[in-house]
């Protein structure tokens, strides 16, 4: 039963560990110290818990190692599903098709800001747009009725001033 313990507990303490560690690099510094608390509280427990006994129990370890592998595996997990943060989606079309696209985008609410480019055929547009991370499955799924040539997606540490920050703080989908 106590390896049970250990290894649900570590398990805990890694995911909350990972998804801090996320939150921290994304400049969320309240939310990632109030985890930080739990985190911290987790590893004494389960530490003190594995180094009591533990060469009449080696297996106390084994649970303790498997159970952190396991963690960073879930952390990850959680933090996909919570997809907290903003992402950058640039696309790169055809000119025309590109224009089209905007008028798209910009009818379904989104801020679409375009760059003319130029490519090895030809000139093309840019279309920039700032996305909440959980909205990108849906926003490739548009994009995928287009004629896009391009696409990349960037992970936005902050947005400070602008339309975009005031439309999140309303509560708005970008």
């Amino acid at each position: 039963m106590i390896y049970v313990f250990i290894f649900a507990a570590k398990l805990c303490e890694v995911a909350i560990a990972t998804v801090r560690v996320v939150l921290t690099s994304r400049g969320n510094r309240l939310v990632a110290s109030l985890i930080a608390i739990v985190e911290i509280t987790l590893w004494l427990i389960v530490t003190s818990t594995v180094l009591l006994g533990i060469s009449e129990d080696p297996l106390k370890a084994v649970a303790y190692g498997l159970a952190f592998v396991a963690g960073i595996y879930l952390g990850i997990l959680v933090e996909d599903k919570l997809a907290l943060g903003l992402a950058q989606i640039e696309i790169i079309a055809e000119f025309e098709a590109a224009k089209h696209i905007t008028k798209n985008l910009r009818e379904r609410g989104y801020g679409a800001t375009t760059f003319v480019c130029e490519g090895m055929e030809g000139h093309k547009l840019a279309i920039e747009l700032k996305v909440l991370r959980k909205d990108i499955p849906v926003t490739i799924e548009l994009l995928k009725e287009h004629d896009v040539q391009f696409v990349t997606i960037t992970d936005i540490r902050k947005i400070s001033v602008g339309s975009v920050t005031r439309r999140i703080i309303k509560g708005g989908t970008l």
